[in-house]
């Protein structure tokens, strides 16, 4: 038996691209395989994404008023950088305003994202089946009937910008390994456009930047190579300076900073609503849940331990040699997960999985072996452990691109540190990637441990099969249901599927706005969602296109009564949306905005509604109609 693993295994040849070496047509097929199975995860859920009365309705309506000759920030309220906004109007002005046109930018998105993951995955030695896991992993939870899916999201500015970070990081990763100026170039033109597109991708981008140039400076110790490296970021940022300055001189930093940006710290959205929705997207501290996560991510790979050198040590009582009967005992070796997993999807598609439930937790230590709950704190010991590595030996290639990733997915996965695990409903497909790379590459050492008794073939056929039931069991786990959102609706702009109350109501409205405007912009409709507006042929009377808790200050809400006013607004439509995130009443109830709603029920009277529908799901949808009380009197 050998005592450690043999030098070929340990460290294999890599190219003359600084990654593994690998037959040619293997990697083909393993690009073309990961771009088959997008294809075919958008083919069996098409439609079925996004939910159109929240902020999926944003996403159509600000590029649609973007080729109207309307400026960002100016004329339409928008929190997030102006990159995806002016991307999909030029898409749009060259294919039309179609939810298809969205639809295909956000699957090239998908594609993209994942091949990139590949790529970065393939950098760390995972061989091709662990290259391959985080990718199919990210596709997996990449099309699911909610607003955080990939392909029609809450927010494109989180789609493109999980894409460039990705590419961003494996530029930066090149540039570790090989030094050459035109991968550092490339990154930092990438870091620009990231902070073009959404926050906190920027800010990780660019923090993975200087940790780089600063890395490089310490193992190299020269002065001219770190002000050459200065200056390639200095230029790479130029553009998104020059937009940035450009809509600061023609706007002002306050209306885009902070009228517009409302996550900036200090914005009356963070010092009301924001200390109630960032804990619920993740970042809390929570001893007893802090303890509880890091307590099932030991246990996770522990359990992976244990099952791979039971693996091991099967294939060495029996002598198995050849690759099928090896991978078999592989696989059979994880059947505690195999049942687990299958239990959990049992358990669940009959209604008996629900948090408390008295004997989930035999379950969940199992369930969690495939996604563990702690992967944040994973991420962060898997940092700090590749910066003491580089610190005892700054010329180490592998430690300078494990701190560079464990850097950038601490900062991208930090605002969902405690909701980063996929769920049915919903996902943080945007923000968990990164971290899940580092999880595979935390497993795949944890096998090799295991099969340090095995010779080289053996053993990669344990790993290989390993992982690669790591990524079956992801898609038993995580694999979307596009049944969530059964009912087709057609409109003018293209088709969705949605519930079947709303597919029903949502014509009649369109219905309604088109036939009782006068100037294309008397309809206010409230809270959302704007994509009532395009699909009618409206514009919104107001910059603030929706009314959610947090957007518009009590500071200005006469400027939004003010704008309302100057349309000549006719009718008013609220819908029944619930903001329990936000801890207050719906505005139909007069729970936010109160000076603004006091104005609508002084000026306006109900006059009828649509919905609720029988046998609506819950809550059921409805849309009231408010006139303006002159008409109603002038009836």
């Amino acid at each position: 038996m050998v005592a450690e693993l043999p030098k070929t295994l340990e460290s294999p040849q890599r190219n003359s691209d600084g990654v593994e070496n690998s037959n040619a047509s293997e990697l083909w097929t393993a690009r073309a395989i990961i771009a088959g199975v997008a294809v075919a995860l958008a083919w069996y859920t098409w439609g079925h994404w996004g939910n159109f009365q929240v902020d999926n309705g944003r996403e159509l309506y600000v590029p649609a008023e973007i080729l109207k000759g309307k400026l960002l920030f100016r004329d339409l309220w928008y929190m997030y950088g102006p990159l995806a906004p002016y991307a999909k109007a030029l898409l749009f002005r060259i294919f039309g305003v179609q939810l298809t046109v969205l639809y295909v930018f956000g699957l090239a998105l998908a594609i993209g994202t994942a091949l990139a993951t590949f790529e970065v995955s393939r950098l760390f030695r995972l061989g091709i089946v662990g290259s391959a896991l985080p990718p199919l992993f990210f596709l997996v939870e990449s099309f699911y009937p909610f607003i955080r899916n990939f392909v029609f999201p809450y927010s494109y500015a989180a789609s493109l910008g999980a894409f460039l970070g990705m590419v961003c990081l494996y530029f930066v990763m090149r540039h570790a390994s090989e030094m050459r100026a035109l991968h550092l170039g490339l990154a930092s033109v990438l870091t620009g456009l990231e902070i073009l597109t959404k926050q906190e991708f920027g800010v990780a981008c660019l923090a993975l930047l200087l940790f780089e140039i600063a890395a490089c400076y310490w193992n190299r110790r020269s002065s001219w190579e770190l002000l050459g490296n200065i200056a390639i970021l200095s230029a790479g940022l130029v553009p998104a300076v020059a937009v940035y300055g450009w809509f600061v001189w023609k706007l002002s930093a306050r209306l885009i900073f902070i009228e517009n940006w409302i996550s900036t710290p200090g914005t009356y959205f963070m010092r009301t609503f924001g200390k109630i929705t960032i804990p619920q997207q993740g970042l809390r501290f929570i001893p007893l849940e802090l303890l509880q996560s890091v307590e099932y991510t030991i246990l996770g790979l522990a359990i992976w331990a244990l099952l791979a050198t039971v693996a091991v040590s099967a294939i060495n009582k029996l002598g198995l040699r050849s690759r099928s009967s090896v991978a078999l005992s592989s696989v059979a070796a994880l059947t505690p997960l195999w049942i687990a997993a299958i239990a959990y999807l049992k358990l669940y598609a009959w209604g008996i999985v629900y948090p408390g439930m008295p004997w989930r937790f035999l379950l969940t230590p199992i369930t969690q072996s495939v996604f563990p709950t702690g992967i944040f704190f994973l991420v962060l010991v898997f940092a700090i452990h590749a910066l003491w590595e580089l610190l005892k030996a700054p010329e180490n290639e592998m430690a300078l691109q494990e701190a560079g990733l464990g850097i950038y997915a601490s900062l991208i996965a930090v605002r969902q540190m405690m909701e980063l695990r996929p769920k049915i409903y919903d996902c943080a497909v945007f923000f968990n990637v990164p971290a899940f790379l580092v999880f595979a590459i935390v497993l795949y050492k944890v096998i090799r441990w295991a099969c340090r008794s095995l010779d080289v073939q053996r053993s990669a056929i344990v790993i290989g099969s390993m992982m690669g039931a790591e990524t079956v069991l992801s898609f038993l786990l995580f694999f979307p249901s596009p049944q969530m959102l059964p009912a087709r609706l057609t409109t003018d702009n293209g088709s969705f599927y949605t519930n079947p109350d709303v597919a029903v109501l949502f014509p009649q409205i369109i219905s309604f706005m088109k036939t009782h405007t006068r100037n294309g912009k008397d309809i206010l409709v409230l809270p959302e969602p704007p994509s009532l507006y395009v699909f009618a042929g409206m514009e919104a009377p107001s910059r603030w296109y929706s009314l959610v808790p947090g957007y518009v200050s009590p500071d200005q809400e006469q400027q939004y009564i003010d704008e309302v006013a100057s349309n000549h607004v006719r009718y008013v439509l609220i819908g029944n949306r619930i903001v329990t995130e936000y801890q207050v009443r719906g505005f139909a109830n007069g729970g936010y905005n109160q000076k603004i709603y006091q104005w609508m029920m002084a000026n306006y009277v109900k006059v009828g509604q649509f919905g609720p529908m029988p046998d609506a799901p819950y809550p059921p949808y409805i849309m009231w109609i408010y006139e303006k009380k002159d008409l109603v009197s002038g009836n």
